[in-house]
């Protein structure tokens, strides 16, 4: 029996944490709040390959992402590979990703005097001004590189449909009187309620480095599943050791699988109580040697260590443990490459009896924490 957590679903269940403290629109959540207004198809992506350097892969926001580079909504970095999901996005960008989306027609003409001549958004301003989509401190001023808030990408969109009343149709809102639920309320999140329209929540992106862990694990997983083994499970446990020791590397300047003091990746994880068992599920715990178990070890290898099962009670513990650890890599992709190219890294990679995973960064170091642990 292993014992097992959910693997966080982070994509789809994250809520903003509050309006207050984050009332701007990111990239990725202009466009996936479009897509989710006008219900328009998303693109199939074939492959495992990263589209995007900073996205990961096989996720929903990628293919989001790539249906608006599809469509000329947004652009790549064509030397970097980089998409930016996470920067805000300006009321000229997203004025540029409402009329490309909903094939409204282009408009340049406009009374407004801070709009650049080349900018991307120009064909597009009068319809800014026709419908006065965004609140104005000044007529003749848009601000067109203003970061856009969220009560303003909602009441942007309401007001389109107002302009143009052929989108109404068209567009995945529902009346608030319809919204209904049986259970208790769910916790804070930012939904944009407009007169009588409910429209869908922005979903947030993780920020930097959650995208780097996700990538890690996603990268990782494939190189198993490759070899016919089980995906690992994400585990908080494992993953407070990974960060604690990643900027624990990175702030005092040594890269090593032991601490200055001495302390080893076993000690980081057994700290966490990630090894400590369950009364509900080994009741002579109070018995129960860690030190035995190590001492009984039927395969160690320079970056994990598997145990035998251990008569020390009648639970018969055994787990295993491992860690991969790196340092200078500017992305996952290189970082698992990397850790792929060697033997021993591999090793603990495919190591077929871990089950449970935690990743750290901080700077340009990265850690991979790698965990198991079973009863008879």
């Amino acid at each position: 029996m292993y014992r097992q957590f959910a693997l966080i679903a982070v994509l789809s269940t994250i809520v903003l944490q509050s309006y207050a403290q984050a009332p701007t629109v990111t990239r990725v959540e202009a466009v996936m709040f479009l897509f989710q207004i006008s219900q328009k198809p998303l693109p199939t992506i074939d492959g495992t390959e990263a589209l995007f350097a900073d996205v990961p892969a096989g996720t929903l926001q990628e293919r989001v992402l790539q249906a608006a580079v599809e469509r000329g909504m947004i652009g790549v970095n064509p030397v970097t590979r980089t998409i930016d999901p996470a920067i805000p996005v300006t009321r000229g960008e997203f004025l540029r990703m409402l009329a490309i989306l909903f094939e409204l027609p282009t408009d340049p003409m406009h009374h407004f005097v801070d709009i650049p001549r080349n900018a991307p958004y120009v064909p597009y301003v009068g319809i800014a001004e026709k419908c006065h989509l965004f609140p104005l401190e000044q007529e003749d001023t848009l601000k067109p590189e203003t970061s856009l808030l969220i009560n303003e990408a909602a009441s942007a969109v309401y007001t389109l449909m107002r302009c143009y009343g052929s989108l109404l149709p068209h567009m995945n809102v529902v009346p608030t009187q319809a919204v209904q639920s049986s259970v208790a309320p769910a916790p804070k999140a930012v939904s944009l309620t407009i007169n009588s329209l409910l429209i869908p929540p922005l979903l947030p992106f993780p920020n930097a480095t959650e995208q780097r862990r996700l990538q890690i694990i996603a990268l990782v997983n494939q190189e198993r599943m490759a070899t016919g083994l089980q995906p690992l499970i994400r585990n908080p446990q494992l993953e407070l050791a990974a960060q604690a020791h990643a900027k624990d590397m990175f702030k005092r300047g040594y890269f090593s699988h032991f601490s200055p003091e001495g302390l080893t990746y076993i000690d980081r994880i057994r700290t966490t109580a990630y090894l400590t068992l369950p009364a509900e599920l080994c009741p002579c715990q109070a018995v129960f040697d860690l030190s035995e178990l190590l001492n009984q070890r039927s395969e160690v290898n320079p970056h994990y260590l598997v145990t035998k099962r251990s008569t020390v009670c009648s639970c018969n513990p055994r787990f295993a443990l491992g860690e991969n650890i790196a340092r200078g890599q500017q992305t996952a992709p290189i970082a698992v490459e990397q850790w792929m190219a060697s033997t021993s890294h591999r090793q603990a990679i495919l190591q077929p009896l871990f089950r449970e995973t935690g990743v750290g960064v901080y700077g340009d170091v990265w850690v991979q924490e790698f965990g198991s642990l079973s009863l008879e």
